[in-house]
């Protein structure tokens, strides 16, 4: 989308309930702000209510695109490989997959899938998700009834998956590492592959330990240069190392919060772990008809853009025209002018000329004069050439060495040299000499 979107990510794992609102820009990501009710999960239904309705009016909470994400041990998260050709009839053959993986009867689940978009591979990765009715339809209407009807709802691994792709495209695998106080559960994610490990001890104080046991779920041999990620109920020592979620005005601390930014990506990009557990019928959407003084004011603003656009052209037009007109009238004496100029330039031009001659005329005069009296009788010349103040003879003498420096000795020279090398002709040397005037006159 081109327009601003906000969208509300809620993460119910633990007590406590955690909300992300984001905002996307002209596809740049904003974080506007997190929330926490601590010990939501131990409050009474009307309890809840209350507590979600205060924070929605304190904090003016936007009521569209609001996902929930539920702890992965509530659902079912499985990856196949099917070959690509089956894209065209993908939804029925994931169905097919659907009712093999699921421990319940299908009429009492939800399930939604997400491919990756496979270039020039012979098999595509669809990644399923599958979820009891039971389990979300209670939080359907329980938000629906508090103020903050769901769009979407996903599996904690596969929200987090949707962050990483979202933040982070590199193949860099990432490890997340989300604790809360009755569990730990561990996402790998690397490339279009996805593992998960929960440990429902609530013992993670080896980290070490437990991130071994998620990699060899994931089948990667080591953590070596792989991004880790801890996020939930932490110690602050424990989050130095997080690496900084590359989304406007989140701070160092948001990353501990990584669960419900990540769910609140989930309506604003795609990724191969995309998925939507609530039924179509029941996702909440915006009606369109409030959408339309948007769309009628955008309408006027490109109108008068568009006639602030054309009026500097329509104006040239006829300006052009008016301009063209009086052209018209003047041009009989603008011709006159044009032909009188052109004689005048041509005068001036043969003016130039005949100026230019005579005073060439006389300085070749006098060099040739100057020539005829230094020159000894025994040397002849057989070119001569004047041109820009620089004079060229050619010719014959007994000694080329004895013209040059009789050029330089006379008075009216200056920087005679040889432009060609002397040849020997005979018992006379050929010569070419470039010279100058000594004195301008």
């Amino acid at each position: 989308m081109i327009f601003g979107r906000s969208s509300v990510g809620i993460e119910l794992c633990g007590n406590d309930l955690r909300l992300a609102v984001t905002r996307s820009n002209f596809g740049k990501l904003r974080l506007i702000s997190i929330y926490r009710i601590t010990g939501f999960m131990a409050l009474s239904e009307e309890e809840r209510k209350k507590g979600i309705r205060a924070l929605v009016k304190r904090e003016r909470i936007p009521a569209t695109r609001v996902y929930l994400t539920l702890p992965r041990e509530n659902g079912i998260v499985r990856q196949v490989d099917l070959p690509s050709q089956m894209t065209q009839k993908l939804a029925d053959v994931v169905k097919l997959q659907v009712e093999t993986l699921s421990p319940w009867p299908l009429e009492e689940i939800y399930w939604d899938f997400a491919q990756d978009q496979p270039k020039n591979r012979k098999f595509t990765t669809v990644t399923i998700a599958l979820l009891p009715r039971n389990l979300l339809d209670p939080w359907i209407a329980f938000f629906k009834s508090a103020g903050l009807p769901l769009s979407g709802a996903a599996l904690s691994s596969l929200a987090y998956a949707h962050g990483v792709i979202t933040f982070w495209k590199e193949s860099t695998p990432t490890l997340i590492l989300h604790r809360e106080e009755a569990y730990s559960e561990g996402v790998l994610v690397n490339g279009n592959r996805i593992a998960a490990l929960t440990d429902s001890s609530g013992d993670a104080t080896d980290v070490a330990v437990f991130m071994k046991r998620l990699l060899a779920v994931g089948k990667l041999s080591a953590a070596d240069g792989a991004r880790l990620l801890m996020c939930g109920v932490t110690e602050p020592s424990e989050t130095t190392e997080n690496p900084r979620l590359p989304i406007e005005n989140a701070g160092p601390e948001s990353t501990n919060d990584f669960g419900p930014i990540a769910t609140a990506l989930l309506p604003l990009k795609d990724s191969p772990f995309k998925s939507n557990l609530v039924p179509f019928e029941q996702r909440y959407r915006e009606s369109q008809l409030q959408l339309i003084p948007g769309y009628v004011l955008t309408a006027l603003v490109i109108l008068m853009a568009l006639a602030w656009l054309v009026r500097e052209p329509y104006q040239t037009i006829g300006y052009s025209a008016r301009l063209e007109s009086e052209i018209q009238q003047i041009a009989p004496q603008v011709r006159q002018v044009a032909e009188q100029e052109a004689e005048l330039n041509d005068l001036s031009t043969r003016l130039r000329a005949f100026t230019a001659t005579l005073q060439t005329r006389d300085r070749n005069l006098e060099a040739l004069r100057e020539l005829a009296r230094i020159l000894p009788p025994t040397a002849f010349l057989s070119n001569y050439s004047y041109q820009d103040g620089s004079i060229t003879v050619s010719g014959f003498a007994t000694s080329a060495s004895e013209i040059q420096n009789l050029l330089e000795t006379s008075p009216m020279f200056k920087n005679a040299e040889f432009t060609n090398s002397v040849t020997r002709d005979a018992d006379k040397d050929r010569f070419t000499v470039k010279l100058a005037f000594e004195v301008s006159r």
